[in-house]
């Protein structure tokens, strides 16, 4: 074939590649952003598209994982308000999402035009160690709407390609309030009965058996990604390791000492643990997250002089 003739098919594959690709965008564009429409309550949805919207301003936004959720589930939402005095923007994801999906989140909550004056990350230890919690974690992305700068965020992100196909898969959905909704409601209501060593020793044996400690310099890192963000959108951040009956927990104290390295060295950033805090059953509904009445406790002993710039108010905690 002539160098000319081999030219003409080149260019002919880069235009037709160039043409799919422009339509592509256009489809996703067209899908992206459908049901901004829809708002939906904390009872409601576990979905956070749903439940903040944009060009907004709360007093605060909360992280974590189901552990920093539950705060808002079952109605606990407006008494979590309430306790603290402003409105509360929970970007918490259960299904144990960790930094990665906390920062995307985060980022994209921003994009949207909402503000806050301080972001909380409620902070489990295993989420800097596990890439079922990151990168591999299923379950952030699962009742949240189709948004083209999500996507984006994916793929920039170093999302593995089997995350960014379940998301796009999300353009099919169409009965978010069915899809979003919680799966157990009235947990929070419960006590649990008593708090068993073997039970805490099995959890942390599966935390164990899902770590890398070379994912901790990893994720890390979106320590300071998060600090960043919330910096320069004109915010506070700070940090609470979240009580757990176990307070030797795998983990603990590498995040503790990243933690308060973090804190003593940014300004606008601050850290508290709790993990030996509230080691009542009377708190807990499970040996994991808390009932109502430990929602109120943390809110009202911890979150809330948190917000005021004081130190918590609850023994155990530091």
């Amino acid at each position: 074939m002539p160098n000319t003739d081999i030219l003409r098919f080149l260019l002919k594959g880069v235009v037709f590649a160039a043409l799919n690709g422009m339509i592509l965008v256009g489809l996703l564009r067209f899908f992206s952003g459908q049901h901004r429409d829809i708002r939906l309550s904390y009872a409601q949805s576990e979905s956070n598209l749903l439940t903040t919207g944009g060009n907004d301003h709360y007093g605060a936004v909360l992280l974590g994982t189901s552990r920093g959720r539950v705060l808002s589930r079952d109605g606990n939402h407006q008494q979590l308000e309430r306790i603290l005095g402003r409105r509360v923007a929970n970007l918490s994801k259960g299904g144990g999402g960790g930094l990665m999906p906390a920062y995307l989140h985060l980022s994209h909550f921003f994009d949207r035009g909402n503000r806050t004056d301080h972001v909380v990350y409620l902070v489990d230890p295993w989420v800097f160690f596990s890439e079922i919690n990151n990168e591999e974690n299923d379950f952030f992305l699962r009742d949240e709407p189709f948004e083209l700068n999500i996507l984006g965020k994916l793929i920039r992100g170093g999302y593995p390609t089997n995350r960014i196909y379940s998301y796009l898969q999300m353009i099919m959905v169409t009965d978010w309030e069915g899809v979003s909704r919680y799966a157990a409601p009235g947990l929070t209501d419960g006590t649990l009965r008593q708090i068993d060593p073997m039970t805490m020793e099995n959890a942390r044996q599966h935390y164990l058996s899902k770590y890398d400690l070379r994912n901790f310099a990893k994720y890390s890192r979106y320590v300071e990604r998060i600090n960043d963000l919330v910096i320069q959108n004109g915010a506070d951040v700070t940090y609470i390791m979240v009580p757990i009956l176990m307070p030797d927990f795998p983990g603990a104290e590498e995040v503790d000492q990243l933690l308060t390295q973090v804190a003593a060295r940014t300004e606008g950033v601050t850290y508290y643990n709790c993990i030996s805090a509230m080691h009542d059953r009377r708190f807990f509904y499970d040996h994991m997250h808390f009932n109502r009445d430990g929602i109120a406790l943390f809110a009202e002993k911890v979150l809330l002089p948190a917000l005021q710039g004081e130190a918590p108010i609850l023994a155990g905690c530091r």
